[in-house]
C-alpha cells in the first residue's frame, strides 16, 4: 500500500487511540469529591447601586476591587461601594493591571487608566487624546492585554498599543476575520477568528496556525497556560483542547457530565487548585488539571445568577464572579464548606455519620443522606435526600455492632441505607451506651430515665425500663467500676449502679455545688484519655474518690479558661481533643504523646454558630471533620495549611474635615508608585484652626467576613495609647489644638491576623491669637505692660512717698496743732486767768475806791465834827491824800498796760481801727473783753447799769456793727 494511502489510515488510527485514551481517563475521573458548598457572599445591585450586569473584575495593589459594570466602574473596599461613570457615560467592558500596579479600563469608544486626583480619589484618565485622529473611531474595548510589548486595548476594529506613553494602532478587519476573542499566553498574543482560525500576532503581523479553523469555529472563550508550555483552548460548547508548543491542537481530557447541556462556557480562569469554567446558564465549574470536576456552583448552591461573565482569583486565593446579575465572592481558599439548605438539608445540625459510602446528617428536621463513595460522588448527585420516616428532631447517630442507630424525638431507629426501622415503641430517646460489664446489653438515656436494650444477631431489641430513676439522661458515661454517670442540664450529676439483674437502680448518688462544682447547672461528663472529666459552669473537674467530691482538673484547667463554660470535649483517633468553650471552638493537638498545642483562631469563623447545648463535632479522618451549626453543618478539612503569616493592608479611605460641613482632605491614594497607600511629605495638609475637627474612615483588604474585621487606632499627639479593638470603620476627633498629628490605624481579621498599620499626618495651625506674630505682639504688649506697671508702680511709690510725707507732715502739723492747741489752751487758760485777775483787780479797785470813798465821806463828816484845828488840819491833809489816791487815771494806765500785754495790744489795735471811740468807750470795751457783766462794769465806770447799756449802744454805732452782731461776742473774737 502506498504511503499516500497509509497516511489517512494512520491519522484515523491515531485519532482513535487518542479518543480511546480520553474516554478511559474520563471514566476513571468521572466522580467529584463533594465536601460541601464554600462560603459565598452575594453583592446585589442594591448593594452597589448600579446595573446588575457586570463584565470584568480586577484587584489593585492596595487590595481594592474594581468591577466593570454596564453603567459604571465600581470600586469596593470591603465596606463601601463607589460608582464612577466614564466621561462618556458608556458601559465599562474590560479591566487589567500591569506590573507597576496601574489599572487600565476599557469602555465604549474610550479607554484609559486609573490614577489618584489631588485629593487621592480614584479618577479615570482617558488615553483617547493620544490616538491618531484617523483611528479614534472605535466601539467596545473587549479585552485589555498586558504584554511585554506594551498594553493592548483590543477592539474588533483593531488593537491599540500603549508603550512608553505613546499609542500605535494595528488595524483588523472584523467583517473579514469574524474576530471573537483575544488572549495573551506564554508571551504570545492570539487573535481568534470564527471564520479563519487562530492567529498569532508577531511583529505587527497575524500568523495563522495551521489546522486551527475547526477549533476556532467553536468560539474560543478561554486560553490558559498549562504544563509543558501547552495552552488549553476552552471552547464555548465543544470542550477543551490543547495547543502544543509545535502548534498542534488535540482534544483535552474533559467530560462536562451534563454541565454544558443547554449551556455555554463564557470564561475560564486558572488557579492553583485547577481550572474554573464560567458558563452562561449553569454557574461555574471547577476541574483539576486532569479534567476531573471538583466543584460546581450555581443558583441552587448559592450564586445570585447562573450567568458568569468573568472569574477573578484575588490576592488571597478566593474568587470574585462578575455575574449578569450581581457580584459574588467565594471563599475557595478556606478549610470550611457548608452543608445547608442549598445542599438539600433543613434545620440545625445535631449529628452526623459517614457509613461506608454514605454520609448521614441529622438535623432538627430529620435525617438526610448523600452518597459519599470513598469521599467522591457524581456531579449530578450533589444534593442530600431525606431518609423516609425520619422527619422531626434527631439527636445522635451511633454505630453499635455494625448497626447504625439513630436516636430521635420519636424513638430509636436502625438505619438501613435510605430507610429506617423503629426499635420498640419508646419515644424521646437521647443516646445509647453499651454496658462494659454486660457487652450484649445497651443502656439507653431518654427523656424520662433509662431503658435497657439487647443486641441479638446485630439487631437491637427493647428489654425493659430500669426502675428507680426517672430523670432526663441525655449525657452519660461509664467508669472502670461500671458506675454510670449521668449529667443533668440544671439539677446536677448522678452516679448510678445497676442491680445485678439490670432491672433497677441498686445505688444512686447525687452531686452538685455542695460537692465542689461552682453551681448545679451546666455539669457534663466526657471520657478523655480513658478518664472521666466533668465540666462545670466554670472550669473542668475530676472525681476524687477518697473525699467523694470533685476537684479542679489540673491539666484541662491549664489549657481551658476557668471563667467560661466548657460545652463539649471530644477525643479523636489521633488523641487530639476538640473543644467548645464559651463562644470558642478549637483543638488541643497532641504533641510528644503528652503535651498539647492549642489551635483555635482558625475556628473563629464558627463563633456563636454552634447549636447551644447540643454541640456536635465529629472527626472522621485528617481531611474530614463535620461540625453542627444553627443552619446545617460545616465541613472542616484539618489538612488545610492555614497561612498564619498572611498579610493584608489597612487602608485609610477618607480623611475629612467635619467642622461646619464635611470637606475631603484625602481618599488615601497618594500616587501610582509601588506603595500608593503611603502618604508622602508633600501630601501632609496644613489646616486652619477652624478646621480642627476631623473624621477618618478606614478599611482592610481582607474580604473574608469583612464585617467582622476589627480595628485599632491612635492619634499621635492626642491619644496616649491604642484604642481597644472595634468593628467601627470610622473615628472622629473634635476641637484639636494646634500641632502636628499622625493618625494610625491597624486591622485584625477574623483569624486574629493583623494587617499593616496605615497612617495619615496633618498639621493644625494655631488660631490667630496663638500665632507667633500674636505671641510677639503679646510679648511687646507684655513688656509695655511691664514698663507701664513699673511706671505706675514708681508713680504709686512716689505718690505713696509723697502721701507718706504729707501724712508725716500732717502728723507733724497735727502734732504742732496739738501743741499749738495745747499752747493756746494754756494761753487761753492763762489769758482767762489773767482776765480774771484783771477783772478781779478792777473789781478790787472799784471796791477799794468805794471803800476809800466811804472813808473819805466819813472823814469829811468827822472833820466837820472836829474842833481842833490842828487835828482838823491833819485830817484835811489826810483827806487830800485820800483824794489823791482815788485818782483812777493812774490806776487805769497800769491796767491798760497789763491788758495790752495779755491781749496782744488789744486796746491799741482797737483805738487805731476805731479812732472815734472815747476813753470811757475804750474802758467799756476792755471790760467787755474781760467778759464782765454789765452789773460788774457799771461801778468800774461809775455808771449805772442803764448808763452802761447806753454806752454799749453808742459803741455799736461808732463801730458800725450790724444789729444782728452781738457786741460782746465781736469784742471777744477781735
Amino acid at each position: 500500500m502506498s504511503g499516500t494511502l497509509l497516511q489517512p489510515l494512520l491519522k484515523r488510527l491515531l485519532f482513535f487511540f487518542v479518543l480511546l485514551n480520553v474516554i478511559i481517563q474520563v471514566r476513571s475521573y468521572a466522580q467529584i469529591k463533594f465536601e460541601g458548598i464554600p462560603y459565598i457572599k452575594n453583592y446585589a445591585k442594591q448593594d452597589y447601586n448600579s446595573s446588575p450586569f457586570n463584565w470584568n473584575i480586577i484587584q489593585d495593589q492596595r487590595g481594592i476591587i474594581y468591577v466593570a459594570n454596564n453603567y459604571n466602574l465600581l470600586e469596593f473596599d470591603g465596606n463601601t461601594w463607589k460608582c464612577m461613570p466614564l466621561p462618556n457615560r458608556t458601559v465599562v467592558r474590560s479591566l487589567a493591571i500591569d506590573k507597576k500596579g496601574i489599572v487600565y479600563v476599557g469602555g465604549q469608544a474610550d479607554f484609559g487608566y486609573l490614577a489618584p486626583n489631588e485629593q487621592g480619589e480614584t479618577s479615570f484618565i482617558s488615553l483617547k487624546s493620544k490616538i491618531d485622529l484617523t483611528h479614534r473611531s472605535f466601539a467596545d474595548v473587549w479585552k485589555i492585554l498586558v504584554t511585554e510589548q506594551g498594553v493592548m486595548f483590543c477592539t474588533f476594529s483593531g488593537i491599540y498599543y500603549l508603550k512608553n506613553g505613546d499609542i500605535s494602532f494595528y488595524k483588523l478587519d472584523h467583517n473579514t476575520f469574524g474576530i471573537t476573542s483575544f488572549f495573551y499566553v506564554h508571551q504570545q498574543i492570539f487573535v481568534c477568528s470564527e471564520k479563519q482560525g487562530i492567529f498569532e500576532l508577531k511583529n505587527n503581523s497575524l500568523v495563522k496556525m495551521a489546522g486551527s479553523e475547526h477549533v476556532s469555529a467553536y468560539l474560543i472563550t478561554g486560553m490558559l497556560s498549562s504544563e509543558n508550555k501547552q495552552v488549553l483552548l476552552v471552547t464555548q460548547k465543544n470542550g477543551i483542547y490543547t495547543l502544543d508548543e509545535d502548534k498542534r491542537i488535540r482534544p483535552w481530557i474533559f467530560n462536562d457530565y451534563g454541565f454544558l447541556k443547554n449551556n455555554a462556557i463564557t470564561c475560564a480562569t486558572a488557579i492553583s487548585k485547577g481550572i474554573l469554567l464560567g458558563s452562561s446558564h449553569n454557574g461555574v465549574l471547577m476541574i483539576d488539571k486532569y479534567g476531573k470536576p471538583l466543584l460546581h456552583l450555581n443558583e441552587e448552591t448559592g450564586l445570585q445568577n447562573n450567568g458568569i461573565e468573568y472569574i477573578y482569583p484575588d490576592n488571597n486565593g478566593n474568587l470574585w464572579l462578575a455575574l449578569r446579575d450581581g457580584v459574588d465572592y467565594i471563599e475557595v481558599n478556606s478549610p470550611f464548606t457548608l452543608f445547608n439548605s442549598k445542599s438539600g438539608i433543613a434545620g440545625s445540625g445535631f449529628t452526623s455519620w459517614i457509613d461506608g459510602k454514605r454520609l448521614y446528617l441529622g438535623t432538627s428536621e430529620g435525617l438526610y443522606y448523600q452518597d459519599w463513595k470513598e469521599n467522591e460522588m457524581l456531579l449530578s448527585d450533589r444534593s442530600f435526600n431525606l431518609v423516609s420516616g425520619s422527619q422531626g428532631q434527631t439527636y445522635n447517630l451511633q454505630k453499635l455492632n455494625n448497626t447504625l442507630l439513630l436516636t430521635h424525638n420519636n424513638g430509636a431507629y436502625e438505619v438501613h441505607g435510605n430507610s429506617l426501622e423503629k426499635v420498640g415503641d419508646q419515644n424521646g430517646i437521647w443516646m445509647f451506651m453499651p454496658l462494659l460489664s454486660h457487652p450484649d446489653y445497651i443502656i439507653c438515656g431518654t427523656y424520662t430515665g433509662l431503658y435497657l436494650y439487647k443486641m441479638i444477631n446485630n439487631r437491637l431489641k427493647y428489654q425493659w425500663k430500669i426502675q428507680g430513676f426517672d430523670e432526663s439522661s441525655r449525657v452519660m458515661e461509664q467508669d472502670e467500676e461500671g458506675n454510670i454517670w449521668i449529667a443533668h442540664g440544671y439539677l446536677g450529676l448522678y452516679k448510678i449502679r445497676l442491680s445485678t439483674d439490670l432491672h433497677a437502680i441498686d445505688k444512686i448518688e447525687f452531686y452538685n455545688s455542695q460537692h465542689g462544682f461552682p453551681s448545679n447547672a451546666f455539669i457534663n461528663v466526657y471520657k478523655i484519655n480513658n478518664e472521666l472529666v466533668f465540666p462545670g459552669e466554670k472550669g473542668i473537674y475530676s472525681y476524687h474518690k477518697e473525699s467523694n467530691s470533685f476537684v479542679p482538673h489540673e491539666l484541662f484547667n491549664s489549657l481551658i479558661s476557668t471563667t467560661s463554660h466548657t460545652r463539649k470535649l471530644i477525643e479523636d483517633k489521633e488523641g487530639n481533643i476538640w473543644f467548645s468553650v464559651g463562644d470558642e471552638i478549637g483543638i488541643f493537638k497532641k504533641r510528644n504523646g503528652q503535651n498539647y498545642e492549642v489551635s483555635k483562631t482558625i475556628f473563629n469563623k464558627l463563633q456563636r454558630k454552634l447549636v447551644g447545648g447540643f454541640e456536635h463535632i465529629a472527626y472522621y479522618d485528617n481531611k474530614n471533620v463535620i461540625i453542627g451549626i444553627e443552619d446545617g453543618f460545616v465541613h472542616f478539612d484539618p489538612s488545610f495549611v492555614f497561612n498564619t503569616d498572611h498579610t493584608f493592608l489597612t487602608l485609610i479611605r477618607k480623611a475629612e474635615v467635619t467642622r461646619d460641613s464635611d470637606s475631603l482632605l484625602s481618599a488615601g491614594w497618594y500616587s501610582s508608585s509601588t506603595t500608593p497607600w503611603q502618604q508622602s511629605s508633600e501630601k501632609i495638609p496644613v489646616l486652619d484652626y477652624n478646621h480642627n475637627a476631623l473624621r477618618f474612615t478606614y478599611t482592610s483588604s481582607s474580604y473574608e467576613d469583612a464585617p467582622k474585621v476589627q480595628y485599632q487606632y491612635r492619634l499621635e499627639g492626642y491619644d496616649k495609647n491604642w484604642s481597644t479593638w472595634t468593628k467601627a470603620t470610622s473615628k472622629e476627633y473634635n476641637n484639636l489644638r494646634e500641632g502636628t498629628y499622625t493618625f494610625y490605624v491597624k486591622s485584625k481579621d477574623i483569624y486574629n491576623r493583623e494587617g499593616s498599620v496605615a497612617s495619615y499626618q496633618f498639621q493644625i495651625l494655631p488660631p490667630w491669637y496663638r500665632t507667633p506674630l500674636a505671641y510677639l505682639v503679646y510679648s511687646v504688649l507684655f513688656f509695655i505692660l511691664l514698663y507701664t506697671l513699673k511706671r505706675i508702680a514708681q508713680h504709686e511709690q512716689k505718690k505713696a512717698m509723697q502721701l507718706k510725707e504729707i501724712m508725716h507732715h500732717e502728723e507733724v502739723l497735727k502734732a504742732e496743732k496739738e501743741i499749738i492747741k495745747l499752747n493756746n489752751e494754756k494761753l487761753e487758760t492763762e489769758l482767762a486767768h489773767k482776765n480774771k485777775e484783771l477783772a478781779s483787780s478792777a473789781i478790787h479797785i472799784v471796791h477799794g475806791v468805794e471803800t476809800i470813798q466811804k472813808i473819805k465821806t466819813s472823814l469829811v463828816t468827822a472833820i466837820e465834827t472836829v474842833h481842833d484845828n490842828e487835828a482838823k488840819q491833819h485830817m484835811k491833809k489826810l483827806l487830800r491824800s485820800i483824794s489823791n489816791e482815788m485818782t483812777m487815771e493812774t490806776r487805769w494806765e497800769q491796767f491798760e498796760h497789763h491788758f495790752n500785754q495779755i491781749h496782744q495790744n488789744f486796746i491799741t489795735r482797737i483805738r487805731n481801727e476805731y479812732p472815734n471811740l472815747t476813753h470811757n468807750d475804750i474802758k467799756l470795751i476792755a471790760y467787755l473783753k474781760l467778759n464782765l457783766s454789765t452789773k460788774e462794769i457799771a461801778p468800774l465806770l461809775n455808771l449805772t447799769v442803764r448808763g452802761v447799756e447806753a454806752s454799749r449802744y453808742r459803741i455799736r454805732k461808732k463801730m458800725n456793727l450790724n444789729p444782728a452782731v452781738n457786741l460782746t461776742e465781736f469784742i471777744l473774737k477781735y
